[in-house]
């Protein structure tokens, strides 16, 4: 296969279907759009970018293209996830009172001296870059986004935000302006870049049910005994022949004419709260 120092040069020189981008954080708008300019597919890694005008730029694209587009939010292919959104959406197990997010890696080691430990190529360090897939399931599934987000973030002897911890409120995409504050369950975050192995559990508590994420597996308790594996059974996902990586699930959706779990225009809450988070904690984006 030909290998090129320059995108540009390989989308002028390669008839090409379809492009993955794994580039620095900050290139991956400009090369987006270049990909879409050449007719092509896109799988882009997130962040897409943490830049509101230019994520709307992306959107607009998209939409003129025809293409099918996807951020590579992984969490959201995994069989489990889509059995816990639809459970939560189901209205079966009651409104949602309260969620826990918590993450940990050794984000310092394998990173030091990379891009990712440049503030101009990886704006936002460990929280942007890995985070916003804990951030993006929890979104995501239930159809919320937060307010009233309170961070501290420190960067462990980095030049990038490594350790984050807060709180906020979530909110329904669409509700009244007399919800009650019990309607406003809180999130407690806590996502630790310098730990010493990787670890995700996210924790939702619903009125009948506590339904937990750990390490990718779903477990759950209604209470009648203590966490277990949520059964296959009690919700089949209509979509259960796609594939539950982003890079197969992409190539699938085009194969099939079918829509991506998670197109550009579904990049916003996670953007909104990553900007608002950063700014509130001292490290804003602008």
């Amino acid at each position: 296969l030909p290998r090129f120092a320059d995108y540009a040069e390989m989308l002028k020189s390669v008839q090409l279907d379809a492009v993955c981008i794994s580039s620095p954080n900050r290139l991956h708008v400009e090369q987006l759009l270049a990909s879409l300019e050449a007719g092509l597919h896109v799988l882009c890694e997130k962040p897409l970018s943490l830049i509101p005008n230019e994520a709307s730029e992306v959107v607009e694209a998209t939409e003129r293209s025809g293409k099918t587009v996807a951020i590579a939010y992984q969490s959201r292919y995994r069989l489990d996830s889509r059995r816990l959104r639809r459970a939560l959406r189901s209205g079966k197990w009651g409104r949602i009172t309260s969620v826990n997010l918590y993450s940990s890696e050794d984000w310092i080691t394998p990173n030091a001296g990379t891009w990712r430990h440049d503030p101009t190529r990886c704006p936002g360090g460990f929280f942007a870059d890995a985070n916003g897939h804990q951030l993006d399931l929890l979104f995501w599934v239930t159809d919320m986004h937060a307010t009233e987000i309170h961070a501290t973030i420190e960067t462990r002897d980095t030049p990038v935000p490594i350790a984050t911890w807060g709180q906020a409120r979530l909110v329904a995409q669409t509700r009244s302006l007399t919800t009650s504050e019990l309607e406003l369950p809180p999130l407690t975050f806590t996502f630790i870049g310098d730990a010493h192995t990787w670890r995700e559990e996210i924790v939702i508590h619903t009125e009948l049910a506590d339904f937990v994420m750990r390490d990718t597996r779903l477990l759950w308790s209604d209470g009648s005994g203590g966490l277990t594996p949520f059964p296959e059974s009690a919700l089949d996902v209509p979509d259960s022949a796609m594939p539950d990586q982003p890079d197969t699930a992409f190539i699938w959706a085009i194969r099939n004419d079918e829509p991506v779990l998670s197109p550009p225009h579904s990049v916003w809450p996670v953007l909104n709260f990553t900007r608002t988070a950063l700014a509130v904690a001292g490290f804003p984006l602008d």
